[in-house]
């Protein structure tokens, strides 16, 4: 008897681990696509140091010098998601620690973003959206679900229950110097 009951205590701890090992592990995730998330909305803002002068209408011209908000869409049309385009010193994907790495690569976290005019040459808002694949990689090992970050299926990251995600929001506006 006594036996028995250690037996089931045993496995009820060993659950009990099992389910705290994946607690952490989900909360590990989320932090770094906060971290991301965060890093872009930064990015996007810095970008905005590039925009030349703001006008009651919003034309490219002002932001011509700007490397993402020059993909803004124009007044009254719908904003969509967007991967970002790669340069030199910033990337769309991520790796498992949260460190920007190339597509091909061990892929953990994707970044994309989208943009609609608040106020018509002056403001807009800006949502960026981090997600990552529910069991972990999204790079080679997953590559027939959303291979390149999922260049051209954000629509349908959006809603697909095997992706996880991590979005936030913010306003960038036009500042005189």
């Amino acid at each position: 008897m006594a036996i028995a009951l250690l037996t089931a205590g045993a496995a009820g701890i060993f659950a009990l681990q099992q389910a705290a090992i994946n607690g952490n592990a989900e909360a590990r995730q989320m932090s770094i696509a906060t971290t991301v998330t965060r890093t872009w909305l930064e990015r996007l803002k810095r970008d905005a140091l590039n925009w030349n002068t703001g006008g009651a209408i919003a034309t490219a011209l002002p932001l011509a010098r700007t490397r993402y908000l020059l993909n803004v869409p124009a007044v009254g049309t719908s904003p969509t998601w967007m991967t970002p385009a790669v340069f030199a010193d910033s990337r769309a994907s991520y790796d498992h620690y949260g460190r920007e790495i190339a597509l091909g690569g061990d892929v953990r976290y994707c970044a994309q973003y989208r943009l609609e005019w608040v106020n018509a040459g002056q403001a807009m808002r800006a949502d960026v959206r981090v997600w990552w694949h529910r069991r972990g990689n999204v790079g080679a090992a997953a590559a027939n679900l959303y291979p390149n970050c999922g260049v051209g299926a954000e629509t349908a990251i959006g809603n697909d229950i095997r992706i996880r995600s991590v979005s936030a929001s913010t306003v960038i506006r036009w500042v005189p110097r």
